[in-house]
């Protein structure tokens, strides 16, 4: 019997339901010489298995799983929840969704069942109860995914009234909902539980999509996450009474807006999660997704999904160039992944998903280009060690990302429509990625201490215990950034009193009264000492310090001329610093200077070639992978050690092709 308990995973989805059954094995053989070792399954299968209320047919997902061991294809098996069947929104239609504007949806699309109906809990729990009772002794699986890519909001009655229970385990009393949304603003106090609705366009959301109470809107956002949770823990707990052992998993989305991952992690056995990066999307981007999944259990993680040419649903789907998904595969490895897996390894001939890319495309040729580098991929990672898969990645710099910030800032009505969360944390991100600095990205409830750097961006949300725990760190000799919009407001979005950054001024050493908010057009130059050190853009603090220091000052072009927008106040042991204003790069190259000389950490950029190590008791893997089209020669960090790739020793000076990789490995004594 075949062990499939080790080694990298390496497939991805397959829909064999959308083909003549004659055709099967053919794929199967085919998907074999790419070295294809796993198959994700029965995604969408709910109406083949359950063709009519209470009737269930698994006979033709018997076949699909026979063909899979017939050719050694281990199994992540999906539990087809992931769209209501046809009949189920037919006979009861308050399984589909309500939208934004109150609109009962009807069946279509998918992810499109609510949380919080009755009949769609009981209906897809007695489904996934079949499911794994039939196949949990089956030993081709080697993972559960629940549903897929949960996301979206409903709001329908059955989740007001979810909302309403939610609310009183959340605040106990109505007057303590009251006080914590600031109810009395516009009328909005509430005299019985029954009296509160989603926020939504019919009620308190402006047409900008902005709400009348922002920390009514943070609390919807809560309880929808915690929703769709408590039907992923639903599904889990089932699988987990037949399957002990068998990792449970679901795919995430990156910095997707809809759900607080970091709550959801713990309850996932492993992060699984699906890259698709732009046409533009640049290389520190799909490097910061892949550190924030990992950074969710702090563990290695699988990448579910990607495509291994084009994707179908953006602007322009541009092709993959030659070697450009083997890089993007190998830099998900550098990054913490242990799978490569796609989606799809057969092209769809209808549907939305039609164009979108696949290992075996419309020609369903082993001749093409993109099959011919898949299955060369396929064939490297089968000679990786297994103790590549059991490295990890360990580094000295912490940046937290913040489901409930980002929510809460992009909520904000003022100072600008111009914020955008992931777009600033991802800034701070980029500026220590082209230095070459390894980020670790971490949740407000981590244990700092560990980390010589903490960066906060656009940290919105702030608590006395997070505040307590950010002014510790640094008192004991860490160094801690943030910049504006930070700290200004407690969970239920009130602002902090007594001037911004709210519970942040002692630790930062100054106090700010005004905001300045500027078009694109209208950029301000910074100058230090030394002279214009950069420009800021959008939003400008108007900082007084108390005991911090100004590292730079704006210019002649605002009437706050020669007032601090960068700042560093000692703190305890340590450094805190404070960004006034949205920085060019040049004002963050400037800014960064100053930051990791006082961390202690040294810049060790590479233009476009990106250096990860993941480390293991007795062995590293550096990864050194050119993530442009250009060619690149750099110096050889690790002068003869050992090249996994092409198993020789590497030489002093590396010369790497567009999208090239190297994995070098070293023994430690």
């Amino acid at each position: 019997m075949t062990d499939y308990s080790s080694g990298i995973l390496f497939g991805g989805d397959y829909n064999p339901e959308q083909w003549e059954e004659s055709t099967w094995q053919d794929d199967f053989d085919k998907l074999s010489q790419a070295q294809v070792n796993s198959a994700t399954i029965n995604v969408f299968s709910w109406p083949l298995l359950e063709p009519a209320e209470g009737e269930y047919d698994f006979e033709q997902l018997d076949r699909i799983m026979a063909h899979l061991e017939h050719n050694q294809i281990c199994v992540v098996l999906a539990t087809a929840t992931a769209a209501v069947p046809p009949w189920l929104a037919h006979k009861y239609p308050e399984v589909m969704r309500t939208d934004i504007n109150g609109i009962l949806q009807r069946h279509g699309k998918r992810h499109n069942a609510c949380p919080n109906s009755p009949i769609f809990k009981r209906k897809s729990k007695a489904l996934v109860e079949r499911l794994v009772a039939r196949y949990h002794t089956n030993s081709l699986i080697t993972h559960w995914h629940v549903s897929n890519e949960y996301g979206g909001t409903c709001y329908c009655e059955n989740c007001a009234k979810a909302f309403r229970v939610w609310l009183k385990e959340r605040y106990g009393t109505l007057e303590a909902v009251n006080q914590a949304w600031n109810s009395h603003f516009w009328g909005h106090t509430y005299g019985s539980w029954e009296e509160i609705n989603p926020p939504m366009r019919t009620s308190d959301i402006f047409s900008s999509g902005k709400p009348v109470l922002g920390g009514a809107a943070l609390d919807y956002r809560r309880f929808q996450s915690d929703s769709l949770l408590e039907n992923y823990k639903m599904e889990r707990d089932i699988i987990r009474k037949y399957d002990s052992k068998r990792p449970i998993t679901t795919n995430f989305m990156g910095s997707q807006k809809d759900l607080d991952y970091f709550k959801w992690a713990p309850e996932l056995d492993v992060i699984a999660w699906d890259n698709y990066p732009s046409l533009d999307t640049p290389a520190s981007f799909t490097a910061f997704s892949h550190d924030l999944m990992r950074g969710l259990k702090h563990q290695p993680f699988m990448l579910m999904e990607q495509t291994p040419n084009q994707q179908n649903w953006q602007t322009y789907n541009a092709l993959k160039k030659p070697g450009e998904m083997r890089m993007l595969s190998y830099q998900a490895l550098a990054h913490g992944a242990n799978t490569v897996q796609f989606f799809q390894l057969k092209q769809s001939r209808n549907g939305a998903e039609k164009f979108h890319g696949a290992l075996l495309s419309h020609s369903v040729s082993t001749q093409t280009r993109v099959f011919q580098e898949v299955a060369q991929l396929g064939g490297e990672l089968a000679q990786l060690p297994q103790a590549l898969i059991e490295s990890e990645i360990h580094p000295n710099v912490a940046l937290i990302f913040d489901w409930e910030s980002y929510w809460g800032l992009e909520n904000c009505i003022g100072p600008t429509t111009q914020l955008d969360y992931v777009a600033s944390v991802y800034r701070y991100y980029q500026a220590l990625y082209q230095q070459g600095i390894a980020v670790e990205i971490v949740s407000k409830q981590d244990d700092f201490s560990p980390y010589k750097l903490l960066m906060a961006p656009s940290m919105y949300i702030t608590t006395d215990e997070v505040t307590e725990k950010i002014k510790a760190y640094t008192a004991a000799g860490g160094v801690f950034l943030t910049n504006v919009m930070s700290g200004l407001v407690d969970e239920t979005d009130n602002i902090h009193l007594g001037g911004y950054p709210g519970q942040w001024r002692e630790l930062l050493g100054l106090t700010i009264d005004e905001i300045d908010a500027r078009p694109a057009a209208q950029a301000v130059t910074l100058h230090s000492a030394t002279g214009i050190v950069g420009q800021g853009r959008t939003l400008c603090d108007l900082i007084t310090p108390t005991t911090a220091h100004s590292l730079a000052w704006y210019g002649d072009e605002t009437f706050y001329q020669g007032q601090a927008c960068l700042t560093a106040n000692e703190y305890g042991t340590g450094c805190a610093f404070y960004v006034g204003t949205y920085l060019d790069d040049q004002g963050l190259a400037f800014l960064m200077t100053q930051v990791l000389k006082r961390s202690q950490l040294a810049a060790k950029a590479a233009g476009e070639v990106e250096i990860m190590t993941r480390t293991t008791e007795n062995q590293s893997f550096t990864f050194i992978i050119n993530t442009g089209e250009h060619p690149q020669k750099i110096m050889n960090p690790y002068p003869d050690a050992y090249e996994l790739l092409t198993q020789t020793n590497s030489p002093t000076d590396l010369e790497l092709a567009p999208f090239a990789v190297i994995i070098l490995q070293q023994d430690h004594e």
